[in-house]
């Protein structure tokens, strides 16, 4: 096939769409596919064919809408079996929304009403809005790839998308990277680099956007537990000044250790007990599946893709509401050594079921599928 991927940035230095980007440009080439990759800048990748796309260097408004308005005029100058874009942009084949719905991010983002209609008429959400509309509820695209049940539901709740429209395929976790033994390699070294006590429990937090990501209840259930035997980790680049006061007020300084962002987080699953991400709103977010394939438990939350992975008690736990007392219930409950152990390795398990390969498997289907629209 000849195959368009769109992508503003192709790096895997990256965020994480940009890298699924470079490994599906890598897993399509292998197969025999021609791939072009249309995007403002990139990293050379060997048997790619790359695209320029201009794109106004100013407000995020201006960037979304130049991209999609030149992406357009750069497509049409050929033909392609599969035009598969990760971003929003006037036409595709395939639309992969991977990081949830304009609507949706909004009420999450700002709870107060005012504050909310102040933002949502601001022209960087307009043009969101206005793209979305496009994609779901017009002719912007044939099919809607999305990576849960949970998006899949809020694009047709508030676009009033068809069902048979939206695909759900869920995410794949490299196995040869995230895997129980990670446990063997790093556990150790990485306790000693950071004065954690063997018998101390590790609780983990990975994430780039504090607030959305619901580190601020997972500092405040820290206050509550009160346990001195507890030591988090977080991990990844945000504005932490305000954290860092927050914890040093309330005596927790020595228990909450802020590392930065890192290119071998597998060494931190390695060293950790529990995964913790209560976060305000995810399509479906990959540091779960990682942890989980590690034999590490997660909680999370049920505004999270990825809790639809988990069960209570068996592979961690999924929060319910975004609640202090909810959270540290759950986080005293998995104190118990027995039970971590045991929900460890239903993660694991489970994450066994959620491989690239099959992901692939998936996702070449939707092309054929695609390919046969446009021959009838």
């Amino acid at each position: 096939m000849k195959v368009a991927l769109v992508c503003k940035e192709f790096s895997m230095s990256k965020g994480g769409l940009e890298r699924y980007t470079c490994t599906l440009s890598r897993k399509l080439r292998k197969l025999g596919n021609e791939v072009h990759v249309f995007a403002n800048s990139w990293q050379a990748e060997e048997g790619v064919i790359f695209h320029r796309v201009s794109m106004i260097p100013a407000a995020s408004p201006a960037k979304n809408l130049s991209f999609a308005f030149f992406c357009e005029r750069a497509l049409v100058r050929e033909s392609f079996d599969v035009v598969h874009s990760m971003e929003r942009i006037l036409f595709q084949d395939i639309y992969r929304a991977s990081d949830g719905i304009n609507p949706i991010q909004m009420k999450v983002r700002y709870r107060r009403p005012l504050l909310r209609w102040f933002k949502a008429v601001g022209p960087r959400r307009q043009v969101l809005a206005y793209l979305e509309r496009r994609i779901f509820q017009g002719s912007g695209c044939r099919i809607i790839m999305t990576n849960s049940e949970l998006i899949k539901g809020h694009i047709i709740a508030h676009y009033g998308a068809r069902p048979e429209k939206v695909r759900v395929i869920y995410n794949g976790v490299d196995r040869a990277r995230f895997r129980p033994g990670v446990k063997d390699e790093w556990r150790r070294s990485v306790k000693e680099e950071f004065g954690i006590g063997e018998d101390q429990i590790v609780l983990l937090f990975v994430g780039n956007d504090f607030k959305l990501k619901g580190l601020p209840l997972l500092l405040e259930s820290m206050a509550v537990l009160k346990n001195e035997n507890l030591q988090l980790l977080v991990v990844g680049n945000d504005d932490r000044r305000s954290y860092e006061r927050w914890t040093r007020k309330r005596g927790l300084e020595h228990q909450v250790l802020f590392l930065g962002s890192t290119r071998e987080v597998e060494k931190f699953y390695a060293a950790s007990d529990l995964f913790v991400l209560p976060t305000l709103y995810d399509a479906f977010s990959n540091v779960c599946l990682e942890a989980m394939a590690c034999g590490i438990p997660v909680i999370t939350s049920r505004n999270n893709g990825a809790g639809e992975l988990i069960q209570n008690g068996e592979e961690g736990y999924v929060l319910e509401r975004h609640d202090v007392r909810e959270l540290v219930e759950k986080i005293r409950i998995s104190l118990s050594a027995a039970k971590r152990a045991y929900m460890g390795r239903r993660a694991a398990i489970k994450a066994d079921g959620f491989t690239m390969e099959k992901h692939f498997t998936a996702l070449l289907e939707l092309y054929k599928e695609i390919v046969e629209l446009k021959r009838r």
